[in-house]
């Protein structure tokens, strides 16, 4: 019977086709008759299909070297028509344990003797030919152009050879191409850099081919240990040819030093090339550590003599290509990134924004916060334009907008310093993160709020609290500001959550935690004004004041810190009442209290007479119209301390 697919011959009695395993055609007899031992026949055809398999299998192991274990025995069919006797049931034979140091023994033999013997032998070879190249230019054997020439032969022949031996011997063509590659970087690097014998443009073009056929080649083989010793072999090169050796970098012009920086350049753009096929993170992240070590040193060598405009455009360029490099993959081929294509994220705009500030600090102190701003734009729009590519790079797009936040983040205290404004800034970006998050329904923006929001708060606690007592003005000062802020934005953040409370399921306990901490600082920042103005007036009296007048001023300090606390729990209370909110009325209640305990336990015994009348019978008022407040509106608060 021929196979409809590969039109090989088949037995009639074939259900599948033993060579492609396409399904065959029923015969006409068993299209016309079921015939008794169906199933015996059915399982003798797949015996043997299993048979032939094996034996193809086993001829394939053969032609590649391999030890092919035994068939095991198949027992014979049974005749048609006859049953097999049962068999009894016999104990299985208990498992025999493997040797497992054994079976690592053959494998660490295998690793080290067929791959690594391979690897350590070519860069011995290499080490030895540049030792012998080495002498012979020491004793003037062979000129410059000899050299160059030799070099860029040697690394062409390890590339045929790496070909030539890419299916018999893949590790060793891997190493031997990229050995290659390196002797190539090395050599036509030597050319302009060290011996001046060809044009820096046509360097250039050189040195961006072989970039590209270095990315070619590790995709052709699809070796990361191929694109690592070639970009290895790269960024060794000028550290090989002394380019940044301390006598011949004070010799150098400033030309010379900007070629550096464009080689650096295009072997990045060869990262750049490759990380886009595939994404090799070790790969990405050697690279990315080799640029900004090169780029170091080169700045320790010549950065005194290349113009800082310069120096930032090709920093620039070497930021915006790990951009590419770190994100091209997963935009293009779809891929949502891991932790660690995070990371890698993560280290490219660190170290552009710290190197970029070292630089630039001194001399553009004042735009610095701009600077970081454009990189809140361009990573803003990144994660636009990545968002818009299609759903499925929401995370890459969620991650770069994180990163934007971050820079916007750290764009106000570098333009505003260690002042007010700074708390400002942050309140009013928390308040508008929060905004945004339910108007485009993103909550990872609220999560970024709420670290902004904490921020917020250890500055306003142990930055913004503390004035100066020489030229203080109640209300007119920096830290009333950013409290002010602050706290509108806390009312105005716990207000939206108030109102969305019914369809957002953690709603009401942000919108508790911010009502909260506004009221808290809202107590905090009332009592540190009343407390330093008394204050402010010791300090400025000083030792012109006599006992008399400090005695005064230090009970009406008292008395305002007590007056302030208990005012503002009536109000509470009363705003308790009328909004019907039991938080509100407890806590009201819970200062109230604390005024309380203060008039009874410590301002009695400290105030003055006349000032410790005024707290009786100030206290007396207020707790008299508290009361009032509860009789009147009891049918309100009824029952509030069952309240559900």
């Amino acid at each position: 019977m021929l196979c409809p697919n590969c039109q090989r011959e088949n037995q009639p009695t074939n259900r599948f086709c033993i060579y492609c395993g396409s399904p065959l055609p029923a015969s006409k007899a068993e299209n016309s008759q079921e015939h008794p031992g169906t199933l015996e026949e059915e399982v003798r055809r797949l015996r043997e299909l299993v048979n032939r398999m094996n034996d193809r299998l086993a001829a394939l192991e053969r032609e590649q070297g391999m030890a092919v274990p035994p068939p095991p025995p198949v027992p014979a069919p049974a005749a048609p028509g006859k049953e097999e006797a049962p068999t009894p049931m016999e104990k299985a034979p208990p498992p025999r344990k493997l040797k497992p140091a054994r079976v690592k023994e053959i494998e660490w033999e295998q690793i080290f003797g067929g791959s690594w013997l391979a690897r350590i032998g070519v860069v011995a070879l290499v080490i030895g030919i540049g030792f012998f190249l080495k002498f012979a230019f020491d004793n003037n054997w062979i000129g410059p152009t000899g050299r160059v020439a030799l070099g860029i032969l040697a690394g062409l022949a390890m590339l045929g050879g790496g070909y030539r031996w890419r299916i018999k011997y893949p590790v060793l063509a891997q190493v031997l191409s990229g050995g290659g590659i390196a002797v190539l970087y090395l050599s036509i690097f030597a050319a302009f850099a060290n011996y001046n014998l060809i044009h820096f443009y046509v360097a250039f073009a050189f040195l961006l081919l072989v970039s590209v056929a270095a990315a070619a080649l590790a995709v052709f083989y699809d070796s990361v240990s191929l694109a690592i010793i070639g970009i290895f072999g790269a960024f060794t090169a000028p550290f090989i040819l002394g380019a940044f050796e301390t006598g011949a970098a004070a010799t150098r012009e400033a030309s010379q030093g900007v070629q550096l920086l464009a080689y650096i350049i295009v072997v990045d753009i060869g990262v750049l090339v490759l990380s886009t096929f595939r994404n090799w993170r070790w790969f990405t992240l050697l690279a990315l550590l080799c640029t900004l070590v090169v780029f170091g040193v080169w700045h320790d060598e010549f950065g005194g003599r290349v113009s800082l405009l310069i120096i930032e455009i090709c920093l620039t360029l070497i930021f915006l290509t790990f951009v590419g490099a770190t994100t091209m993959f997963h935009i293009l081929w779809r891929r949502t990134p891991e932790a660690f294509d995070c990371a890698l994220m993560v280290i490219n705009a660190a170290a552009y924004a710290g190197i970029s500030l070292g630089l630039l600090w001194d001399d553009f102190r004042v735009w610095m916060g701009g600077f970081m701003l454009l990189l809140a734009i361009f990573y803003g729009g990144f994660a636009y334009i990545v968002l818009q590519r299609g759903v499925s790079n929401v995370r890459l797009s969620f991650f770069a907008l994180g990163i934007a936040l971050v820079f916007l983040t750290v764009a106000i205290p570098v333009q505003l310093g260690d002042s007010a404004w700074t708390t400002v800034a942050w309140a009013a970006e928390g308040a508008v993160l929060v905004w945004l998050s339910f108007i485009l329904r993103m909550p990872q923006l609220r999560y970024y709020s709420y670290a902004i929001f904490f921020i917020v708060v250890v500055r306003l606690l142990f930055f913004d609290t503390s004035v100066s007592m020489r030229d203080f003005k109640p209300v007119l000062n920096e830290r009333f500001l950013a409290f002010a802020v602050s706290i509108a934005a806390m009312y105005l953040v716990g207000h939206r959550f108030f109102r969305v409370r019914k369809s957002f399921r953690h709603a009401k306990i942000a919108a508790a935690v911010f009502l909260i901490a506004a009221n808290i600082f809202s107590i905090w920042v009332l009592s540190f004004e009343v407390w330093d103005y008394f204050g402010s007036q010791l300090f400025a009296g000083g030792k012109d004041l006599t006992m008399s007048e400090r005695e005064a001023l230090r009970s009406a300090q008292n008395l305002s810190l007590t007056a302030v606390w208990a005012f503002y729990a009536v109000i509470a209370l009363v705003v308790g009442i009328r909004k019907r909110w039991r938080p509100l009325r407890l806590g009201a209640l819970a200062l109230l209290l604390i005024a309380i305990g203060k008039v009874f336990v410590y301002d009695v015994f400290t105030l003055e007479m006349a000032y410790r009348i005024v707290a009786f019978v100030g206290l007396g008022l207020l707790l008299l119209t508290s009361a009032y407040l509860y009789h009147r509106y009891s049918k309100i608060i009824r029952g509030f301390l069952v309240e559900k």
